[in-house]
């Protein structure tokens, strides 16, 4: 999935980060957060589905959603915020009704 200007320009909001300095940086945790929601959901985000014939096995696709735009938008403000692997001095927890359960809904279970 292609992410637009106008949805990055709305992540830069959700960051509030001004100017272009860190755009490729904000890229680079974009395309993981595509990235994650593919793997977690199994199936490759589109804006629509593709028709289904009766001969073939339907493709593996998540319809975007704004759910989805949501748990992507959480992912990346989280990376963005937080660029290391370990927070030390701190105490952290999972938010309740994150980014897991924005995309269980979508999740293909086999």
């Amino acid at each position: 999935m292609e992410i637009s200007a106008e949805q990055m320009t709305l992540i830069k909001t959700h960051l509030r980060v001004d100017g272009n300095t860190e755009d490729a940086l904000i890229a680079a945790y974009t395309a993981a957060a595509v990235d994650y929601v593919e793997k977690f959901c199994d199936g490759a985000l589109v804006e629509s589905l593709t028709p289904v014939s009766e001969d073939t096995e339907p493709p593996r696709e998540v319809l975007f959603t704004s759910g989805i735009w949501a748990a992507m938008l959480l992912l990346i403000g989280h990376w963005y915020a937080n660029r290391e692997a370990v927070n030390v001095g701190n105490i952290t927890s999972e938010l309740p009704l994150g980014v897991e359960a924005l995309l269980m809904q979508h999740r293909r279970w086999h």
